[in-house]
């Protein structure tokens, strides 16, 4: 072999054992890899940042108490990640391959399962239901906000995530999924098989719902008020958005309420095009970023509903959970006189954030990139230094305070007002209220003894024919506020 390629190789063997001794951490610990290379660069900000990660990472791997599973390893850099986006602002954040996944299901409005919402209650630790989504096997069934979930076919989820939850309810459209329900408020427990569907979520709902189980838009048919519940602003909300309003429209409104209560935003561009559909002209929304020049989103007539002679008052009703696109919607109607804000001051969450694809497109980087401004010019993001006094969010022109305890009472008054009930979920009903009645006795679901198996008090409720509902009707006062407003500007004689 000419002594030209020993040298070569020779070369090229030193030049491997200086990386792998880098690569374990130098030779005097604990110099790292990403020491080794930032001598090689003019920038050495980053990779000193960098190396200190590294470097606590191989402390872990040679001094921790025990070994690291490569799963392990794995959690152990993204919680890294996300607890460092998360000093930069809370909408930044990072989203793994399962996450991701998940997300994907979620904001493509549609997806294979049972239509529940869950999450691990802090106290309790059980996977609770948050909220059933209308029309859905979930509803049908006569599952409710606060059931809690103790087995998916068969298989007890004690300690389970919620995406271990998700992951295992969902499934093929047809399929058949078992559920183990325990009650909330009396603890019986229940066992369900439904069946998936491709649930596909509603983004606007009604305030009631008619015989046919559709809603009904018109909350005061005396009055002529309409009433739009905006629930999010995802694929198919804009579509169901204008069928809301031409159908108020041909119904002849007078008045129409909108309400974005606890709507934490969405898409940009169904916020701005629901804007469009009320607003004739003027300046809907200014977005501000760091690298890109200022975009303007500007109203236009055509397709603009209740307009000239048919132009009718409009309240919004907001809270501190309405935010993003909820505040888009609500800042550029008030800015230009379109409507008139009712409740408490909203979230102020005015920042955009994009996505990133990270690991050839199996995870996502979501980075807070620009920020929105009002027409008015205002700001809509509430800093972590913003003060009350400051302007951001939206301020309602007529508020109305309402106590934790109200607020729940509305949120369940609300939820138990959208249920879609059939047979099988008055049958459920029945049996509730009958546990609430009876006590604790209804809750073990049979006794045995010398006479047999004796039925459950809430069992044999579900043979009843009628039974008196517990619960007195909730008084919405952010509603009946803005409905009172609206009744007074439709007897009003109109100015020209």
């Amino acid at each position: 072999m000419p002594r030209r390629n020993l040298v070569w190789i020779f070369g090229f063997l030193i030049i491997s054992i200086g990386a792998w001794a880098a690569a374990q951490g130098g030779f005097i610990p604990p110099k790292g890899p990403m020491q080794f290379i930032k001598g090689f660069t003019s920038d050495a900000k980053d990779y000193d940042n960098l190396a200190l990660m590294i470097d606590v990472m191989q402390h872990i791997d040679m001094n921790y108490v025990r070994q690291l599973t490569p799963t392990e390893r794995r959690k152990f850099i993204e919680s890294a990640i996300k607890g460092g986006l998360n000093s930069l602002d809370p909408h930044s954040s990072y989203q793994n391959p399962k996450e991701f996944t998940n997300f994907k299901k979620q904001s493509d409005g549609k997806f294979g399962g049972i239509g529940v919402q869950v999450v691990v209650n802090r106290d309790t630790k059980r996977i609770t239901i948050v909220s059933p989504m209308v029309g859905t096997p979930a509803f049908r069934a006569g599952i409710k906000p606060g059931d809690e979930i103790e087995a998916i076919n068969g298989e007890k989820v004690t300690g389970f995530t919620n995406d271990e939850v998700v992951e295992r309810i969902s499934g093929a459209p047809g399929t058949e999924v078992k559920l183990t329900i325990r009650r909330r408020g009396t603890g019986r427990r229940m066992d369900l098989a439904l069946v998936r569907e491709e649930i596909q979520t509603e983004g606007i709902l009604g305030d009631k719902r008619k015989n046919d189980q559709h809603w009904d838009y018109m909350a005061d048919p005396v009055n002529h008020i309409g009433y739009i519940r905006i629930a999010s602003f995802g694929e198919n909300a804009l579509k169901e958005f204008t069928q809301a309003l031409k159908s108020l429209e041909e119904q002849g409104a007078q008045g129409l309420v909108l309400d974005l209560r606890n709507n934490p935003g969405g898409s940009l561009e169904t916020s701005v095009a629901m804007v469009d559909l009320l607003l004739e002209e003027g300046e809907i929304v200014r977005v501000e970023g760091r690298n890109e020049e200022p975009r303007i989103y500007s109203a236009k007539k055509d397709g603009t509903f209740f307009t000239g002679a048919n132009k009718i008052p409009i309240t919004i009703l907001v809270n501190e959970g309405s935010a993003s696109a909820s505040e888009i919607l609500s800042s550029a109607l008030q800015d230009h006189r379109r409507a008139v804000i009712v409740g408490e001051r909203s979230f102020g969450k005015g920042s955009v954030q994009r996505l990133y694809p990270m690991e050839s497109g199996s995870s996502r980087l979501r980075l807070t990139t620009a920020k929105y401004m009002r027409p008015s010019g205002k700001n809509i993001h509430k800093f972590p230094d913003s003060k009350e006094t400051d302007d951001w969010g939206v301020r309602p022109d007529i508020e109305v305070k309402i106590s934790p305890i109200e607020e729940l009472d509305w949120l369940l008054a609300r939820r138990d007002r959208d249920i879609v009930r059939d047979e099988e979920s008055s049958r459920l009903d029945q049996a509730e209220r009958a546990a609430a009645l009876f006590g604790p006795l209804s809750i073990t679901p049979g006794w045995s003894g010398p006479m047999g198996i004796l039925p459950g008090l809430a069992d044999t409720a579900t043979t009843f024919s009628t039974m008196p509902r517990p619960t007195k009707p909730y008084q919405d006062k952010v509603m009946d506020k803005a409905m009172e407003y609206l009744r007074e500007k439709i007897k009003a004689p109109r100015t020209t």
